[in-house]
């Protein structure tokens, strides 16, 4: 028998878990959980958070507060599986309204499975690694999570992919750790990333992945929950909602209240039109990104939490991140070049010629680029560098058939030995080069471009 309908006297046999632990009058008060129940129990012997038992005692007590006295504790951590399925099976998700609409039915099950299995990690003290993108989007999804869990280890991935160097640096973290936990946010599922998570998952981590970006063929199978729009719409709307904005409804689910503000924050940081964003929301983003540009692997998220509230700070970090901002969008105009006159005009814009050198980043500065001609009809713009291509096409090119993935794809089957990585959605995309072969590489992605062309006069301009 568990841990349910405890009373005065009743004898109690039971695999559990000790869940937390706190100092007491004349010891320690241990919390166990069987999975589907709790029991405190007071001891001066020492018992290790996340250790399983068979435990035998009786219970004393009465008017609800009840202390299980053992006399049988034995170690069985064979048994920690069994609770942990169970105390997932019980934790009870709230079912909520969705702050947006779409495809988010299609997705409710893969939320209320995130949001069970975060219940039952905090209620079994389990230990949680949290990684995420080094923008608004991703910082936005970690907060969130973390008034769920509280103060769990966090690790800032300044990388879209989850490469091999990635897990073995997050092997070494969790190695010494029972049933370790990392939850992914914003990253890890694109091209490049599966090997990564398949060294994670066999380093002892069950992994949880929260993204966006159009999944890797095999990511979800290493993912015990997979939480990504992706998985339930091949349509190019899926990359619409951010992993901030899913990271908020697990959270919701979770019974947490207040997470419109960092849903928004996240739809402004990637400019997704989910939910409506205000003018506020949109600097709270830019100073999120102006700070994650500048931080280093391992910042942790308190970093942010801070700065959000120190008014003073804030203002410092919005007037320099706005003024940066301004002066790149000049200098981005005027290095503008059109490389294929319609009927989807293609643009190419030289970063290595631009001033700024780290924010912001070159994913954000082709979206500056973008802005500034998005609204003449199918448009296409490619920010160049060297070592990298970013795409940014608008909804009128994908409509006559562009699409930076499939682009890519062409690219990387013609020359994939120049190719060290490339991937994203369809219309936000990004081509990691070996040094030296830049020129080479953007000569073919526009040919491929040219080839995509609609069947309607077209010109391509000179280099």
């Amino acid at each position: 028998m568990g841990f349910r309908n405890l009373g005065e006297g009743k004898r109690v046999e039971a695999e559990c878990v000790v869940s937390s632990a706190k100092r007491g009058r004349d010891g320690t008060i241990y919390m166990l959980t069987d999975g589907e129940a709790d029991v405190e129990m007071h001891s001066r012997e020492f018992y290790k958070i996340g250790d399983a038992y068979f435990v035998g005692g009786t219970v004393e007590g009465g008017h609800g507060l009840f202390v299980l006295k053992p006399d049988r504790m034995e170690r069985k951590q064979e048994a920690y599986a069994s609770v942990l399925r169970k105390a997932e099976e019980n934790s009870r998700v709230r079912h909520e309204k969705f702050l947006a609409d779409g495809l988010m039915e299609k997705l409710r099950p893969r939320i209320e499975l995130a949001a069970k299995k975060l219940i039952a990690a905090k209620k079994l003290g389990r230990s949680i690694l949290l990684k995420f993108h080094n923008d608004a989007d991703g910082v936005a999804g970690a907060l969130a999570l973390t008034k769920v869990l509280g103060n769990v280890q966090s690790h800032q991935q300044n990388s879209a992919l989850y490469r091999v160097a990635d897990a073995m640096r997050d092997v070494n973290v969790i190695r010494y750790e029972r049933s370790p936990l990392v939850v992914i946010v914003d990253c890890g599922s694109g091209g490049e990333s599966r090997e990564g998570l398949q060294i994670l998952k066999a380093g002892g981590a069950e992994v949880m992945l929260i993204d966006h970006h159009p999944p890797e063929k095999g990511v979800e199978a290493i993912c015990p929950a997979f939480l990504s729009p992706w998985a339930v719409s091949e349509e190019e709307e899926a990359s619409t909602y951010p992993a901030g904005y899913l990271c908020c409804e697990v959270a919701r689910a979770c019974g947490e209240g207040g997470m419109e503000e960092l849903a928004k924050i996240a739809c402004a940081g990637d400019k997704s039109g989910i939910m409506p964003v205000s003018d506020a929301d949109r600097e709270k983003a830019l100073v999120i990104d102006y700070m994650a540009t500048y931080a280093e692997f391992g910042n942790r998220l308190e970093f942010y939490e801070h700065a959000m509230g120190d008014k003073e700070l804030y203002a410092s970090i919005l007037f320099q991140a706005r003024e940066r901002m301004e002066r790149v969008k000049e200098e981005v105009g005027k290095m503008m070049k059109k490389r294929i006159e319609g009927p989807v005009a293609v643009y190419t814009v030289d970063f290595d010629k631009v001033s700024a050198r780290e924010f912001p980043g070159k994913g954000k500065l082709t979206s500056r680029a973008f802005e500034l001609v998005m609204h003449e009809g199918p448009v296409v713009v490619l920010g160049v560098w060297e070592g990298g291509i970013s795409f940014r096409i608008n909804e009128d090119a994908v409509l006559r058939g562009m699409n930076a993935s499939s682009i890519i794809e062409a690219v990387k089957a013609k020359m994939g030995s120049f190719i060290e990585s490339g991937g994203g959605h369809g219309r936000a995309a990004s081509l990691r080069i070996k040094r030296g072969y830049t020129k080479e590489v953007l000569e073919e992605v526009v040919n491929q471009l040219q080839a995509s062309q609609p069947q309607e006069k077209q010109a391509l301009q000179p280099s």
